[in-house]
């Protein structure tokens, strides 16, 4: 064989050995991408699963979203220390705001802004567990923002502007109520919940709980929770008791329900401290003018 067809072999097989190498990286690339995606994007997985299987797929997709969420938090903001979180709690959004529980879309429009403003960052109900139960640091100026009764203003009036501030928010829906007229659809639940509005409990039929039985309230417990998650698909762990009404039972329903957060209509901040199922709000009333909302926000103590 000639010396110049020996070196077109030898550059021939070194071409060879190249592009089998190039080969070989991509395909490890693109394992170790299918292996991330079977990981993480489980939500695109349409096989039929177990109960064990949604569950731990339920719990995954909730992890993930703490990740997540935390992520986006500036770190340089971040705090871990007990100072407590301002849990605040309206009820109707609507123009005849004709008690002290139905405030203006107006109204909430300008004290979610001065929210905004100081600089405020709204938590989920997940964040508010991670930093209360698993000491994760939240950013320095935290609020949550909550509705109870779930109605259907809620959707109409004040979605729109939680959106319009990038703001997240938890609405206690009764369970019983979910008409889509005075109170909120099951449409309405799933496109909100969807966008990241977190759904919890407010019970089945709004009772004081504290008038019934341990046997009567986990009923009304349990089946809230059920009804809720099968129309979100999330894991539904945190009630905010009707009137502000619970005793011990109360307390040990919830945990029997698997309950993780309780909400009273104590004023104050939920802190460490506080009995996770047991956590402070701050009303907030129709009747407060912006000088008695600020007031409020910033000399509520824990």
């Amino acid at each position: 064989m000639s010396r110049k067809n020996t070196s077109i072999k030898h550059i021939l097989t070194f071409l060879i050995i190249i592009l089998v190498i190039i080969l070989s990286g991509c395909l490890i690339q693109n394992n170790i991408y299918f292996k991330k995606i079977t990981t993480y994007n489980v939500d695109s997985v349409d096989e039929p699963k177990s109960e064990s299987d949604s569950e731990t797929q339920e719990n995954s997709n909730n992890d993930k979203s703490i990740i997540k969420n935390m992520e986006s938090f500036d770190e340089s903001t971040l705090v871990n220390d007990n100072r407590g979180v301002p849990v605040l709690y309206y009820h109707s959004v609507r123009e005849s705001a004709d008690n002290e529980v139905t405030i203006t879309p107006k109204m909430l429009k300008t004290q979610l802004k001065y929210i905004k403003d100081e600089g405020y960052v709204t938590l989920t109900l997940s964040e508010l567990k991670e930093y209360l139960l698993n000491n994760s640091p939240i950013p320095n100026k935290s609020i949550v923002i909550t509705f109870d009764d779930g109605y259907m203003d809620n959707y109409y009036s004040a979605f729109p502007i939680l959106k319009d501030f990038n703001m997240v928010a938890t609405i206690f829906c009764i369970a019983s109520h979910l008409d889509g007229t005075y109170y909120l659809s099951k449409d309405a639940i799933t496109e909100m919940s969807t966008y990241g509005i977190d759904i919890q409990s407010h019970t089945v039929n709004h009772p004081h709980l504290n008038k019934m039985t341990y046997d009567e309230q986990l009923i009304e417990l349990n089946e809230s929770k059920k009804t809720l998650e099968s129309i979100t698909g999330k894991k539904v762990d945190s009630i905010a008791y009707p009137f502000g009404d619970f005793n011990d039972d109360s307390i040990n329903a919830a945990k029997a329900a698997d309950y993780t957060l309780g909400f009273t209509t104590k004023r104050g901040l939920s802190d460490r401290d506080d009995n996770s199922l047991e956590l402070d709000r701050i009303y907030i009333s129709s009747k407060y003018d912006m000088n008695t909302f600020k007031e409020i926000l910033a000399k509520t103590e824990r």
